[in-house]
């Protein structure tokens, strides 16, 4: 079942055009990984299905609530529209690069801050749920615990508790290791793994190939933000059509 869909978006920050007319499609339960080299729009594109950016044309639809950028003012949206947003936000989950813990709370706050705030659960019924989500990524032991006092891999995994909290039907992540030492990126990769064999629809931007290989269902390579090559991972990692994605991946094998 298509629970995602991006058709022909586009996005400029100024006079730099990020994205060209990106076409995307997820069904329930695929692991899209989105490569590239850097510059080339995946971090960008990633925002705009939760309109952190605002795209400048196109259509997002996220388990049919859909948004025509080109007719909507998302500059100034109109209640309709923002409620339509809100609608789209709740059911995506977003783990960026750099975590964004609040580092003023302890990690079992973090967690259940949008689930008592935003969903209007009962906060004996969220942190119980938080405790649960902070076990399922190994972390259960620093819930009364500062950001500042947790490694780099252990933030990141409660980031992505923090992103489970609300149910969402989709998680995006935002190279979700590219701030780790390498020591820690395994132990991150390993919950991501986790949450795709237990069915969890997501969308990766990554620069672990190998890992992209392993867990994705599709491939997606942006080039100047546009899609330049997409299909099943056995057939991107070793017989792509693009010469663009054949030197991409040539060049990281050196």
């Amino acid at each position: 079942m298509k629970i995602l869909e991006l058709n022909q978006i586009e996005k400029k920050f100024g006079d730099n055009r990020v994205l060209n007319g990106i076409n995307l499609t997820a069904n329930q339960g695929d692991v899209v990984s989105i490569i590239g080299s850097s510059g080339s729009g995946k971090s960008t594109m990633l925002r705009c299905v939760n309109f952190l950016e605002t795209p400048d044309s196109g259509t997002v639809d996220v388990c049919g609530e859909i948004i025509n950028c080109r007719d909507e003012n998302l500059k100034k949206p109109s209640k309709d529209l923002q409620s339509k947003i809100t609608l789209i936000r709740r059911k995506l989950g977003m783990v960026f690069q750099s975590f964004n813990l609040w580092s003023h709370i302890n990690i079992l706050d973090n967690i259940t801050e949008a689930p008592i705030n935003v969903l209007g659960i009962d906060k004996g019924t969220a942190e119980e749920e938080a405790m649960m989500l902070l076990k399922k990524v190994g972390i259960e032991d620093k819930a009364k615990d500062y950001p500042a006092h947790l490694s780099g891999g252990q933030q990141q995994r409660a980031a992505i508790a923090r992103a489970l909290a609300i149910s969402p039907e989709i998680l995006l992540f935002d190279e979700p290791t590219s701030s780790l030492d390498p020591e820690l990126v395994d132990e991150v990769l390993t919950v991501i793994r986790n949450l795709a064999e237990q069915g969890k629809t997501m969308l990766v931007v990554t620069h672990e190939m190998e890992f992209a290989r392993k867990v994705s269902n599709n491939v997606i390579f942006l080039h100047d933000g546009l899609v330049e090559e997409e299909g099943h991972p056995d057939t991107v990692f070793t017989n792509p059509q693009s010469e663009r994605c054949r030197n991409f991946l040539f060049n990281r094998r050196e």
